[in-house]
C-alpha cells in the first residue's frame, strides 16, 4: 500500500503545452469513480471516490537556477508524476529536471506519459521524450545507460483518442485494471442513455417509438464502435507492451489473421477516423514483425492495408498534414519491403510516392521542421537506392540535397545533436559515391569529416551508448578506406579504437546484436588491415576473437545482409590467411563454407555485393586449386567472371575491380590484369592482400586452373603518389549491401482493398 500524500498526482509538461494541460487536469479533477469501483482494492491501496487534488504549475520557470523548493515539496508529496510529452517537452530542462526530481525519489514506476505531439524514442528533432524518460536511474542518483520503458498514453491523430488515452491514465493513477475501467465506465454511459431515453417517453405514442428506434440504432453503434476502439486500443496498448516485455512477438504476429478477418467484417459506417488510424497502425506494427522474421509477402499485405487506410483518411482530410504524413509512413514501408525483397523497380516507384507526399506535407507548412526533416529523408533513401544500383551521379545529387535540408533544419535547433549528425551522415553518404566514382582520397576525407563529428558529439555526451556506437560505425569505415590506401598503421588504431569502445558497451548488454555485430565488423576490419602490415599471426588473433560472436549471430545470417556480410568477410580472411600459410585443407574449409553461406540465394545484385561475392568465388577457386580439385577451381572461376564481366570494363570501384584483377591473373588474361591495376594505382589503391602470380606455362590453358601463390612482396605495378584523379539515410547499418533501404499481398500495383 502507498503511503497517503498530499496529491494525486503532479502534472509537468512545457508551457508549450499549457492547454493541454488544463484540459488534463480538469478532465481528472472532474472525474467521478465509477461506484461499483470506489472501495475496492487497487494496486496501491483502495480505490478512491476522486483523483483529487491534482498539481498543476501555471507559473513559467525563471530561466536559470534549480527547480524551487515548492516544485520539490509538490513532488515529493504526489502519489504519481503525468508527463505531457512533445518536442517541446524533450527539450525543456525543467521537465527534465521534474522527471529526474521524482525519480530519486524512489517512484519510477509511478510515471504515466501522455504524448501529445512528436515521436517516442526517435532521437530526433521529432523526439518527445526528455532523456529522463528515456534511461533508468542508476543507484548514485544519474541516468545510466539502460534504456526506459515509460508508459505512455497518445491523442496524436490516429492514436488512442482523448477519451482512451484519459482512460488508461486513470487506470494507472488508481492502480486498477483498463478493461474493468472501460467496462464499469461503457455501463455507466448505457446507464445515463437509458435514462434519457425512459424520460423522452412523456410524448406521443409515435414519438415514443421513434424516439425508441433511434435509441437502440444508436446504441448499436456506439457498442460496436465501441468494441473496435477498445480492441484496436488494446492492440496497440496493453497486448504490444506484453508481448514486447516477454520477447514473445510471435505471440503479436499470431493473432494477425485474426485481426484481418476482424478489420474485414466491420460495417464502413463503424469506421470513424479514430478507428481508421488506429486500424493503419495495428497493421504497420503487424508489417514490422512480419519484416523482422523476412516474411516478405505477410509484410507487404499489412503494410498495404495499412496503406489503404492512411489513404482513406488523406482522401476525407485533403488538407491535413498529419493525415498526409501518415500516408508518407505506409509508403514508405511499402517501398522498404519491396527494398528488402530486392525488387527495386518497384521500391523505387514508391520512395518517390514517399518522396513526394513528403514534399506535399511540407509545402503545407514550411516552418514545421519535423515536416522538412521527412523530406529530407525521403531525398535520402532514393538517393540510396540510386548508389545502390550504381548511379553515382543521381546519387550524389540526392545526399547533396538531403544535406541542404537537413541543415537547414539544423541551423534552427544547432545545438540538437542528433542533426548535426545527420548532417555529417550525408556527407559520409557522399564519401561512399566518392568510392565507388574512384576517388579513394576524396571518400576518406569526407568520412573522416563524420567520424570527428561523431567524436565530438561522444565528447559532449560521454556516457550515452548510442553515440558511442556511432562513433564506432564512422571509424571503422575510414578504417576500411585508409586500408585500401596503403596506410595500415592508421586503419589499424582506428579499428582498436572502435574495438574498445564495442567491447565495452557489450559488457554493459551482451544481448545487444547490434552492439555484437558492430565488435564483430571492427574485429574484422582490425584483422584485415594487420594482413596488409604482414601480420597474419595477430590477425588471426582478432579472427579467433571474432569467432564467438559469429557463432552467435549465424543464426540472423539468413534474415540480416548486415550479418551475412561479416561472416563471409571473416571467412575470406580466413580462408586468405590459411593460403599464406600454406595450409590448403584450412583454405578449403573456409572455402566450403562460403560456398555454403551462397548456396540456395539469389544472384547480388548491388556493385557492393557483386565485388564481394567475385571475391569469395576467387579466393574458394584457389582454395580447390591448392587442394589439387581443379575442375572446382575452374567452376568457381567462372561464376566470378560471370558477376565481375558486366561491370569490370565500365567500375570504378575497388571492390569490383580488385577481385577482377585477381580472376584475371589466375585465369591467364594477364593484359586485362595489367590494364585494372594501372586503374586501381591511379586511384591510389593498394591491395592489402598481396595479387597472385602465376607460373607461366599452361596459365592460358582453360581445361586446368593455373596453381597459384600469394606473393610475398607488395604489387608489380605500385602506387602512383602523383597519378591521376578524375573527380567524382537510413544509417551506416544502411550503407550499400548491408540491411538498408535513418524512420502488398502480391506485386500488384493495385490499390483496391
Amino acid at each position: 500500500m502507498s503511503v497517503p500524500r498530499r496529491f494525486r498526482a503532479f502534472i509537468s509538461y512545457s508551457h508549450h503545452n499549457q492547454r493541454v494541460a488544463a484540459w488534463l487536469h480538469r478532465s481528472l479533477e472532474g472525474y467521478r469513480v465509477p461506484k461499483r469501483l470506489c472501495g475496492t482494492s487497487g494496486e496501491f491501496g483502495q480505490v478512491p471516490e476522486r483523483l483529487r487534488p491534482i498539481f498543476r504549475d501555471r507559473e513559467e520557470l525563471a530561466s536559470a537556477g534549480a527547480l524551487g523548493a515548492r516544485l520539490l515539496d509538490a513532488l515529493a508529496d504526489s502519489d504519481a508524476l503525468l508527463v505531457i510529452c512533445s518536442p517541446e517537452a524533450a527539450c525543456s530542462r525543467w521537465v527534465n529536471e521534474e522527471v529526474l526530481a521524482f525519480k530519486r525519489l524512489g517512484r519510477s514506476d509511478r510515471i504515466y506519459c501522455l504524448i501529445v505531439a512528436g515521436e517516442p524514442q526517435a532521437g530526433d528533432a521529432r523526439e518527445c521524450f526528455p532523456p529522463a524518460l528515456r534511461f533508468e536511474i542508476e543507484p548514485d542518483g544519474q541516468l545510466g545507460l539502460r534504456r526506459a520503458e515509460p508508459i505512455a498514453a497518445d491523442i496524436r491523430p490516429g492514436k488512442d483518442g482523448r477519451t482512451l488515452a484519459r482512460l488508461k491514465l486513470m487506470a494507472g493513477l488508481l492502480g486498477t485494471d483498463l478493461d474493468k475501467l472501460r467496462q464499469r465506465e461503457a455501463q455507466r454511459r448505457y446507464r445515463r442513455m437509458l435514462v434519457a431515453a425512459v424520460a423522452s417517453m412523456g410524448g406521443m405514442a409515435l414519438a415514443l417509438v421513434l424516439a425508441t428506434a433511434a435509441w437502440v440504432a444508436r446504441n448499436d453503434a456506439q457498442r460496436r464502435q465501441a468494441q473496435a476502439e477498445n480492441l484496436l486500443g488494446y492492440m496497440l496498448g496493453d497486448l504490444r507492451q506484453k508481448v514486447e516485455n516477454s520477447g514473445r512477438l510471435d505471440a503479436l504476429d499470431r493473432v494477425g489473421d485474426q485481426i484481418m478477418d476482424y478489420f474485414a467484417s466491420l460495417d464502413s459506417r463503424d469506421l470513424n477516423d479514430v478507428v481508421l488510424g488506429q486500424q493503419a497502425q495495428v497493421l504497420t506494427q503487424l508489417g514490422q514483425v512480419r519484416l523482422r522474421e523476412a516474411r516478405y509477402p505477410e509484410a507487404l499485405a499489412s503494410f498495404r492495408s495499412a496503406y489503404l487506410r492512411s489513404k482513406a483518411l488523406v482522401e476525407r482530410h485533403p488538407g491535413n498534414g498529419d493525415r498526409l504524413f501518415d500516408l508518407g509512413q505506409a509508403e514508405y514501408w511499402i517501398g522498404y519491403v519491396y527494398w528488402q525483397s530486392r525488387k527495386l523497380d518497384r521500391a523505387q516507384q514508391w520512395l518517390a510516392r514517399y518522396r513526394d507526399t513528403c514534399r506535399r506535407v511540407y509545402a503545407i507548412d514550411p516552418a514545421r521542421t519535423e515536416w522538412q526533416h521527412e523530406f529530407a529523408y525521403g531525398e535520402h533513401n532514393l538517393a540510396v537506392l540510386e548508389l545502390e544500383r550504381g548511379q553515382l551521379e543521381r546519387a550524389g545529387e540526392g545526399f547533396e540535397r538531403a544535406q541542404s535540408m537537413l541543415a537547414s533544419v539544423q541551423a534552427k535547433t544547432p545545438g540538437d545533436p542528433q542533426l548535426i549528425f545527420e548532417v555529417a551522415d550525408e556527407v559520409s553518404w557522399q564519401g561512399n559515391v566518392e568510392e565507388q566514382s574512384g576517388h579513394l582520397e576524396k571518400a576518406a576525407a569526407l568520412i573522416a569529416s563524420k567520424a570527428a563529428t561523431v567524436g565530438r558529439i561522444v565528447a559532449a555526451q560521454p556516457t550515452n551508448p548510442r553515440w558511442q556506437q556511432e562513433w564506432s560505425s564512422a571509424e571503422s569505415m575510414q578504417s576500411e578506406l585508409l586500408r585500401v590506401l596503403g596506410d595500415y598503421a592508421q586503419a589499424e588504431t582506428l579499428a582498436s579504437g572502435a574495438i574498445e569502445r564495442m567491447r565495452s558497451l557489450i559488457a554493459q548488454d551482451s544481448a545487444n546484436k547490434d552492439w555484437s555485430e558492430a565488435y564483430l565488423r571492427a574485429l574484422e576490419l582490425r584483422a584485415a588491415a594487420r594482413i596488409g602490415a604482414g601480420k597474419p599471426a595477430a590477425a588471426n588473433d582478432d579472427l579467433a576473437l571474432a569467432q564467438p560472436l559469429i557463432d552467435a549471430l549465424a543464426h540472423d545470417a539468413d534474415n540480416s545482409r548486415l550479418v551475412q556480410r561479416d561472416i563471409l568477410d571473416a571467412l575470406s580472411l580466413r580462408a586468405t590467411l590459411a593460403l599464406q600459410a600454406g595450409d590448403h585443407a584450412a583454405a578449403l574449409v573456409a572455402a566450403n563454407a562460403l560456398q555454403a553461406l551462397y548456396h540456395g540465394k539469389a544472384m547480388p545484385d548491388s556493385p557492393e555485393n557483386i565485388g564481394r561475392y567475385g571475391l569469395c568465388e576467387v579466393i574458394s577457386g584457389m582454395a580447390a586449386a591448392a587442394a589439387g580439385q581443379i575442375a572446382d577451381a575452374n567452376a568457381h572461376y567462372a561464376a566470378a567472371r560471370r558477376a565481375l564481366a558486366p561491370l569490370a570494363r565500365a567500375s570504378r570501384y575497388w571492390r569490383v575491380l580488385d577481385p577482377w584483377v585477381r580472376l584475371s591473373l589466375l585465369t591467364g588474361n594477364l593484359a586485362e590484369a595489367a590494364r585494372v591495376q594501372a586503374q586501381l594505382a591511379g586511384f591510389g589503391y593498394i591491395p592489402s592482400i598481396p595479387w597472385p602470380t602465376v607460373a607461366a606455362a599452361g596459365a592460358s590453358n582453360r581445361s586446368e586452373a593455373p596453381m597459384a601463390r600469394y606473393a610475398s612482396a607488395q604489387p608489380e605495378i605500385p602506387r602512383q603518389p602523383g597519378g591521376s584523379r578524375s573527380g567524382r539515410k537510413l544509417s551506416d547499418s544502411d550503407r550499400p549491401g548491408t540491411d538498408v533501404l535513418p524512420p502488398y499481398p502480391n506485386d500488384n500495383e493495385g490499390e483496391s482493398a
